[in-house]
């Protein structure tokens, strides 16, 4: 049972992490900016995103992760990482605000965070 339990904890810690990252990356790039700061690092945009993208499987055993959801999930992993290879241009506030791929990110993780209730835990069980 103990195993069991942690491994809902687990998914849904995961759930959370996956929906913030994508909260974030559907922002207006002027919010984007905003919630940077200062340090102004674009990459953490795709950071977060990729922490919760990589152990996402957990929320996906579940039962939480349609076919639907995790296809946008996989094209937001295949565009950021294609952002890695542009080099320095896409990673800053200009890139956040110009560059087409951006806009493509935002349009993909607001259609997943569409699908994607705060809490689909609260649909299988009692709590």
């Amino acid at each position: 049972m103990r195993h069991a339990d942690e491994h809902d904890a687990l998914a849904r810690g995961n759930w959370r992490l996956l929906r913030e990252a994508l909260t974030h990356l559907a922002l207006p790039a002027s919010d984007q900016i905003e919630w940077l700061g200062s340090v102004l690092c674009p990459d953490e945009l795709a950071l977060d995103f990729d922490e919760a993208y990589q152990p996402s499987w957990q929320s996906r055993e579940a039962g939480w992760i349609s076919d639907e959801v995790a296809g946008y999930l996989d094209q937001i992993n295949r565009l950021t990482n294609d952002l890695t290879e542009e080099g320095d241009e896409p990673w800053s506030a200009e890139g956040l605000q110009c560059h087409p791929t951006w806009e493509r990110l935002r349009i993909l993780a607001r259609a997943a965070l569409a699908l994607m209730p705060p809490a689909p835990w609260a649909n299988y069980s009692d709590d």
